[in-house]
C-alpha cells in the first residue's frame, strides 16, 4: 500500500496547482492569439472586400467558359 505523509501530498498538489497556472496562461495566450488573427482576417476583408461564394464563383466561371465556347 502506498504510503502518503502530508509533504508529499503537498508537494503532489503544489505541482498540480503549478501545472493548472501554466495551462491557464497558455489558454490565455492561444485565445489572444486567435482574436488577432480574427482582427487581422477583418481588416483584410474590408480591405480587399468580401470573397465570392463558391457558388458565385462557379456560376460566374461557367456564364465565362460558355462565352468562350460561343465566340469560337
Amino acid at each position: 500500500m502506498i504510503r502518503l505523509n502530508g509533504n508529499d501530498l503537498r508537494y503532489h498538489f503544489g505541482g498540480v496547482r503549478g501545472k493548472m497556472g501554466q495551462i491557464r496562461q497558455l489558454v490565455e495566450v492561444l485565445d489572444t492569439m486567435f482574436d488577432s488573427f480574427h482582427q487581422v482576417n477583418e481588416i483584410g476583408k474590408s480591405m480587399l472586400g468580401q470573397p465570392r461564394s463558391r457558388r458565385v464563383a462557379e456560376e460566374l466561371d461557367f456564364d465565362q467558359r460558355r462565352k468562350r465556347r460561343l465566340k469560337t
